[in-house]
């Protein structure tokens, strides 16, 4: 597993960067689509990722991330380090511009 953290200032691109990854998974025939963390909480957005997972998504793009959910995203990494289910997964986690 893989997570790459995308941070700037507000009006930096970082939502188009997610934008263009989004657009290259879909050229390729990959399931793609943004999951819009703050709608979520730190747990629901751990949950909304399983379900992506369990859809058969190998790349999560995930944009507008708190800090407590990039903690806990990157702890799950941690508690999940051997799953092989988790092999060549990616995911691309937007921080909260602020």
């Amino acid at each position: 597993m893989q997570i790459q953290v995308i941070t700037g200032d507000a009006g930096t691109g970082k939502t188009t960067k997610l934008r263009l990854i989004e657009a290259q998974q879909l050229a390729e025939g990959k399931q793609a689509g943004i999951i819009h963390a703050d709608a979520y909480s730190h747990q629901g957005l751990l949950g909304i990722m399983e379900v992506r997972l369990e859809r058969g998504e190998r790349t999560l793009l995930v944009d507008d991330c708190s800090s407590k959910q990039i903690e806990e995203v990157l702890q799950w990494q941690e508690e999940a380090a051997g799953n092989e289910q988790l092999k060549g997964l990616v995911i691309h986690l937007v921080r909260q511009a602020g």
